[in-house]
């Protein structure tokens, strides 16, 4: 599992439970363990709101195959998919994270969604921002890439002000969509197995 803490938010690795609670609930709460952080009780545990909208629908449609690939793999890692948590009132925010762990030439694929009514406020930024600066510190990872469509204006200026670079285009049944990416140089990579300050692992937590 892996929490991430960023001036207004905590992103923490998906709970398989809490997965299955949305697939049959709609607005609920319920408690998720994380890192190490303000907002966190002394057992280390966050009561989280998860709201209606969260987490999209088309994160919500790939739901029952997350379910299916977790009780084969029970243990994800920190390649997986997020919840964004607001500090403010433990309010799911959004839903972004990892599609799968880094390949064979170091590249990873994030994902990234805020709830419709919250859009316009960064959150989005702030967490793509957060998630690629630590993948791009492990060492098996070179490159973090992302795709969005070119009819989604709002979604490219998330990438650009998180530091991506426009790589390509590749077309799709949805339309054209643009291939982005962001590298870290070999002075920004801290030694091996070193972690930002700002991340925290939470080793053998319950999913």
């Amino acid at each position: 599992m892996l929490t991430l803490e960023t001036p207004r938010l905590i992103f923490v690795s998906t709970p398989t439970s809490v997965i299955r609670t949305r697939l049959t609930l709609s607005d609920f709460l319920a408690e998720v363990v994380v890192g190490p952080c303000e907002t966190a009780g002394p057992d280390g545990r966050l009561t989280i709101h998860f709201p209606e909208e969260w987490p999209g629908e088309d994160a919500l449609q790939m739901f029952p195959i997350w379910v299916a690939r977790r009780e084969r793999s029970p243990d994800p890692g920190p390649w997986c998919d997020g919840v964004v948590v607001r500090r403010e009132d433990r309010l799911a925010v959004g839903s972004m994270g990892f599609k799968s762990p880094p390949d064979a030439t170091g590249a990873v694929e994030i994902g990234y969604a805020v709830n419709r009514s919250l859009w316009g406020r960064g959150y989005a930024t702030e967490t793509v921002e957060a998630i690629a600066a630590w993948a791009l510190t492990q060492p098996e990872v070179r490159r973090v890439t992302a795709e969005c469509l070119q009819r989604n204006p709002a979604s490219a200026r998330v990438l650009e002000k998180s530091g991506f670079q426009r790589v390509g285009r590749r077309s799709t049944v949805e339309g054209d969509l643009l291939l982005w990416e962001s590298r870290a140089s070999a002075v920004d990579r801290p030694p091996d197995g070193a972690l930002p300050r700002s991340v925290q692992r939470t080793p053998g937590a319950e999913h």
